[in-house]
């Protein structure tokens, strides 16, 4: 799926701590992935396949955007037992269960402040299902806007940003610049098995 990729845009270049390593992801996102690692908190999220999705790749974060943590958890009340040994005593801890939707499934959702320390403080959320975090939709989404911005350009990616501080979420900014309609996270998710040459003829016919 998505094959004839570069190197830096194929799936697998967005596992585990990559994505706050792009050059798109600044200083911000190499602060996010030291301060992950020198607080203990990835190492301790290891055991479920971690791998860092939302807007801060992408370098579409606003000043407000946290640190987004997908997670494969095959047990969740095991894994609730897990956050509240290992996180409860950070700043902001608070986890809720988010009921199961048409297209996801049950997840349970954590978020607490990384410690504070030579970075700054940032805010992480975690998102932890029964499903491979390569099949989530919010890794594919931030696979293909990824690709979408390689193709668009920065001036693109700035509408993107522009939309977002008017306050739309990342995916319904996308499918607003670009003409998809109805579900903007499956209008999107949909186009992640594109190769270049068919997301090019896709994107042809909308910009």
């Amino acid at each position: 799926m998505g094959k004839d990729w570069q190197a830096g845009l194929q799936a697998q270049d967005f596992t585990g701590l990559q994505g706050l390593h792009r050059p798109q992801a600044g200083a911000r996102g190499a602060n996010c992935a030291a301060s992950l690692q020198e607080s203990g908190v990835w190492q301790a999220l290891s055991l479920f396949g971690p791998a860092v999705a939302g807007t801060i790749p992408l370098g579409l974060d606003l000043p407000g955007s946290d640190i987004d943590v997908l997670l494969e958890v095959s047990d969740t009340q095991s894994f609730t037992a897990f956050c509240d040994q290992n996180f409860a005593g950070l700043d902001g801890y608070q986890r809720h269960d988010r009921a199961a939707t048409a297209n996801v499934g049950a997840a349970v959702v954590v978020q607490f402040m990384l410690p504070a320390g030579q970075y700054p403080t940032e805010e992480v959320e975690l998102f932890a299902t029964n499903r491979p975090v390569m099949d989530q939709h919010g890794f594919r989404h931030m696979v293909v806007e990824a690709r979408l911005i390689w193709l668009c350009g920065d001036a693109f990616a700035q509408q993107v940003r522009a939309l977002k501080k008017a306050g739309l979420k990342t995916e319904p900014a996308f499918a607003t610049l670009l003409g998809i309609p109805g579900d903007p996270y499956l209008g999107l998710d949909a186009l992640f098995g594109l190769s270049p040459s068919q997301l090019e003829h896709w994107l042809a016919r909308r910009l």
